[in-house]
């Protein structure tokens, strides 16, 4: 008995190990942290470009001074293609509105999407109302939409890339921001003939 007693003892206190050992061991643990690592700071790449790239097409519309049209939606959802990166086919949504201070109404003058299915209404800014900086009475701003998607090269196990199949991870942006040098942007429904006065102002 104390035998086994000094056996457990010395067995207990004894340090000594192999490397290899302790290399099969660890070298999981190490390659998962590296991977981890590698798949979150590209997400933060991709999020960032999105980010900047949602105000720069915002900054893109508010220097217009004359109406855009169907091509010119075409062009900025081609751009934020470019500028994002990580998805070939971003949404984005433009809504111009103005603000009726005696109905307390955000009220939309036009909306054009590309991709996202819907253009935003009335109804929906007032679901948005939250989101919205207060305008004066009459004036005009554009909301500025986009989406894109970014896909993990690894499944990690962490949220929120966990799914095996490599779900895609939606980034959005929203963007208020006012016309700079005409009091609003207009749209031009027919652009074959840009100055037949139909713009939606």
């Amino acid at each position: 008995m104390m035998k086994l007693a000094r056996f457990a003892d010395t067995f207990r206190k004894d340090e000594d190990g192999s490397a290899s050992i302790e290399l099969v061991l660890v070298t999981p643990i190490i390659a998962w942290a590296l991977l981890s690592t590698l798949v979150y700071f590209d997400a933060f790449r991709a999020d960032t470009r999105s980010e900047r790239a949602g105000l720069t097409i915002a900054d893109m519309f508010s220097r217009e001074q004359t109406p855009v049209n169907a091509a010119y939606m075409d062009g900025a959802r081609a751009l934020l293609r470019t500028l994002v990166e990580s998805d070939p086919n971003p949404q984005l949504r433009v809504t111009s509105y103005s603000y009726d201070q005696p109905s307390d109404t955000y009220i939309v003058r036009w909306s054009q999407n590309r991709g996202m299915g819907m253009n935003l209404t009335t109804a929906d800014l007032a679901l948005m109302r939250g989101r919205l900086p207060i305008l004066a009475n009459g004036a005009t701003s554009l909301l500025i939409e986009t989406r894109a998607e970014y896909r993990a090269p690894f499944a990690l196990g962490i949220a929120p890339f966990t799914d095996n199949n490599l779900g895609a991870v939606e980034f959005t942006t929203f963007t208020v921001i006012a016309p700079r040098f005409a009091p609003s942007i207009c749209f031009d429904p027919t652009p074959a003939n840009p100055s037949n006065g139909d713009e939606l102002c």
